[in-house]
């Protein structure tokens, strides 16, 4: 995180008249990317942080925002903490409370807590208790939020920090992929509430860049198999019996391989950019339909690529030292964070039917369930 901070990437997403880089979408998802096709794992780890400043991006409250743009510009990092084993569109297992003195508290567990173990900070989705709820109600409906009930805001966004007594992290994460993620299981007692997030980030960009970046760290990852598995054609010598050409590099059948992954990369990749740019001019209902094709798009074509990159090697690409499928793995684990299978369905009732998508939601609140 340090590393990370120190190049600046804490800040970039921050809007520059408030005091960060102001980096614009198309450019964080461009990144993004980069740093996938490096290093997969801190990439999704900076992908929550980014995610984190989404969220305090929709607080009302200049002050607020800028209190925790300061912290962020001293070296604080967020994490997210969303998703539970079970019950994955309520989180009746998380509870925030306020205590007799008048301080939050949060007592329940969370899974797929991505970054949160190296992270100062985590946003943690909860139920709020029948006051706390009341009280969010008022305040939505006193900002020009109409036809609201108790139900709509039961549901809510949390900010915890992480190192305190009575909150423990878990490094127990087991896919097969994405291994130095700091997820694991994040457990809390009535532990501190910094921060309740008055916010609704259903309709907002916060969704569809939740999707965008998701799809972001695939087509990093998939740069990365073609890179790879180029590096070791180019090395090669021994050829099959069958092959045409006298080494592996100059074998059309491999060429005509690596073309098309690298045609696949590249439509990958522009598509990505291209929600950044939707986002980048408040495009939001082309944006989020651009997510949801990617979400469909983006996994096969980075999936074939990480197992195709095999056929133009021999027995030795699968050598343990070489760590080939790690690819496969880290894309095949993020892949299932936000299946194929829904935005596929969805996209086709919208074509048919004209139902607009419904923007993938663990709760009334907002927050992606990945």
């Amino acid at each position: 995180m340090r590393q990370l901070s120190a190049h600046g990437l804490g800040t970039l997403s921050i809007p520059e008249h408030e005091g960060g880089d102001g980096a614009n979408y198309e450019t964080v998802l461009r990144l993004l990317m980069d740093l996938a096709a490096v290093d997969a794992n801190l990439a999704h780890i900076w992908r929550s942080h980014l995610a984190f400043v989404e969220y305090l991006r929709l607080v009302p409250d200049s002050t607020v925002r800028a209190q925790w743009w300061k912290r962020i510009g001293d070296g604080d990092w967020g994490g997210s903490a969303l998703s539970s084993h079970h019950e994955p569109t309520k989180d009746q297992d998380t509870v925030v409370t306020r205590d007799h003195t008048g301080t939050l508290r949060i007592t329940g567990a969370k899974f797929y807590t991505t970054g949160t173990l190296a992270s100062t900070w985590t946003v943690v989705s909860a139920t709020l208790e029948k006051s706390l709820a009341e009280a969010q109600l008022r305040r939505r409906r006193r900002s020009g939020a109409a036809g609201l009930s108790l139900d709509d805001v039961a549901e809510g966004l949390v900010v915890v920090r992480v190192r305190q007594p009575r909150i423990q992290v878990k490094d127990d994460w087991d896919g097969f992929g994405q291994r130095m993620t700091a997820t694991g299981t994040l457990q809390m007692r009535d532990a501190g509430v910094e921060a309740l997030l008055d916010i609704d980030g259903r309709y907002t960009r916060v969704p569809i860049f939740h999707e965008a970046s998701l799809v972001a760290l695939l087509a990093g990852i998939g740069r990365a198999a073609l890179r790879d598995g180029v590096a070791q054609m180019r090395g090669r010598t021994r050829v099959f019996n069958t092959s045409t050409g006298s080494i592996p590099r100059n074998d059309n059948q491999m060429l005509g391989i690596i073309g098309e992954l690298s045609a696949q990369l590249a439509a990958t990749e522009e598509l990505v950019r291209a929600i950044g740019r939707e986002l980048d001019t408040d495009r939001l209902d082309e944006a989020r339909l651009l997510a949801q094709r990617a979400s469909v798009m983006v996994p096969k074509l980075v999936l074939d690529v990480c197992t195709r990159i095999f056929d133009t090697l021999g027995a030795s690409a699968t050598s343990t030292s070489w760590e080939l499928d790690r690819h496969w793995r880290n894309v095949r684990t993020l892949a299932t964070h936000d299946p194929a299978v829904f935005k596929a369905r969805m996209l086709g009732d919208w074509e048919v039917n004209a139902a607009q998508p419904t923007p993938f939601i663990a709760t009334s609140s907002g927050h992606q369930q990945s």
